[in-house]
């Protein structure tokens, strides 16, 4: 391909139009520039398209026209474009002189992209599914920006969104930020948009039935609307009180998942849990069982004591879940912990429901990918736990919902559930794992 060099002549400035349509959103520093264009003078000229009656339609070097044209220079060295242009080309031209400038603000570049990608579709087809279909691709465009299908791929949904959706992406400084907030918000709104479709599938009992189990409501309110008597197994996953998302070492987790997860804080935590402790204490028949996670580090005394004050017996020799591995974000202090502790706490004197050699539950977690809440549990997991403490037919309370793994698990082994979660969010990813897994 050989490279075209043009015609570079001097055209008045008052004869360029600026059009309307120009990428550039944010002139910058035109001080700065002009500051510097008095110490070392013009050095590269513009790009105008010869309109054929006497104008001149600019298509790259706005920024540098602007301030000649401040500065009354009446004349400026252009490199004319005489043939005729589509409205790709011009944009073509302009991407070239202003893609890879260091001063362009991201978005401006994601709107770039995302014009070129659609005059291209526009001009050659979009690409239908399947091997061997012609159309134009993001990999297309790709190649013509300098970016791989998947930063172009982020470029043009940027894009889409931030015109379609400016608010979203107000305080957003970089195309990380920008990022962040659309994969957060392509989850949320993909999620309520299918669970509000699941959940107006009323011949879908099963999941009817799930569904109205998952209550949107704190533990704190709902539970005032039970009376007192009513479950076999009360099992508490609460909040660690550990600032739990700066200890845990990322791993690939939704962000999604992640910002949706409230924590209490220390100073208020044994306030917290002892209240969920008597309620929960309240809503069980007699002769039940409960189950409570928890930090050991530093909050084994703690619960201990709690669950005491709250009118339960207990032991301190917890039963433990082991993992394969575990994970430190301290490496060379810690070793990596794999494994979680509860407390299993009785009121009266009930059976376990399956006898068990040991103490030890060892399940893999659920992939990180996979997850919808940070510390979701493994459906095998809750299954184990369930049948061991509760018989078929038992009713569950489960105070903290989370991902909803709970009620799955509860639903599988014939007994009945139902919890409290303060995040819609949850909610809507529980009911598309429901419906992928019929």
């Amino acid at each position: 391909m050989e490279i075209s060099v043009g015609k570079v002549g001097m055209v008045p400035t008052d004869k360029v139009i600026v059009t309307e349509d120009r990428v550039r959103e944010v002139m910058g520093d035109l001080d700065a520039l002009e500051l510097n264009m008095k110490e070392s003078g013009l050095i590269s000229p513009l790009a105008v398209k010869d309109n054929k009656d006497g104008t001149f339609t600019l298509l790259a070097g706005e920024r540098r026209f602007t301030v000649l044209s401040r500065n009354n220079i009446l004349n400026i060295p252009a490199r004319i474009y005489e043939e005729e242009l589509s409205e790709l080309e011009m944009k073509v031209i302009e991407k070239s002189e202003n893609f890879f400038r260091k001063d362009m603000e991201y978005y401006e570049l994601d709107k770039l992209t995302l014009e070129i990608h659609a005059l291209q579709q526009s001009i050659h087809g979009v690409t239908a599914p399947g091997p061997g279909s012609s159309g134009w691709t993001v990999e297309n465009t790709g190649e013509m920006v300098g970016l791989t299908k998947g930063p172009t791929s982020q470029a043009i949904k940027r894009a889409e969104l931030r015109e379609a959706c400016p608010e979203l992406f107000e305080g957003c400084k970089t195309a990380s930020d920008a990022t962040a907030v659309i994969k957060k918000m392509d989850e949320a709104l993909l999620k309520q948009v299918i669970a509000k479709q699941l959940e107006e599938k009323k011949d879908d009992k099963q999941l009817m039935k799930l569904a109205s189990s998952f209550i949107i409501k704190s533990f704190f309110d709902g539970v005032k609307e039970i009376p007192a008597g009513v479950f076999h197994l009360v099992e508490i996953d609460p909040p660690y009180s550990i600032k739990l998302m700066d200890a845990k070492r990322s791993e690939g987790e939704s962000q999604y998942q992640q910002t949706d997860y409230n924590e209490v804080p220390a100073d208020d935590y044994s306030d917290f849990l002892f209240t969920v402790f008597k309620e929960s204490y309240r809503v069980m028949a007699d002769h039940s069982w409960l189950i409570c996670w928890f930090a050991p580090e530093p909050w084994f005394n703690t619960v201990y004591k709690l669950l005491k004050e709250a009118g339960f017996e207990t032991t301190r020799m917890c039963p433990v879940w082991t993992k394969p591995s575990g994970q430190t974000k301290r490496p060379e202090m810690h070793l990596p912990n794999a494994y979680e502790m509860f407390f299993y706490a009785w009121k009266g004197r009930p059976a376990i429901a399956r006898q068990r050699g040991n103490n030890i539950f060892n399940y893999s977690p659920v992939p990180p990918q996979q997850k919808s809440h940070p510390t979701e549990r493994p459906v095998e997991l809750m299954r184990d736990l369930y049948e061991t403490f509760a018989f078929p037919g038992s009713r569950i309370l489960i105070p903290f919902l989370g991902s909803g793994s709970g009620l799955i698990a509860a639903h599988q082994v014939g007994m009945t559930a139902l919890g409290f979660e303060l995040s819609k969010g949850y909610k809507d990813s529980f009911l598309v794992k429901v419906h992928s897994m019929k």
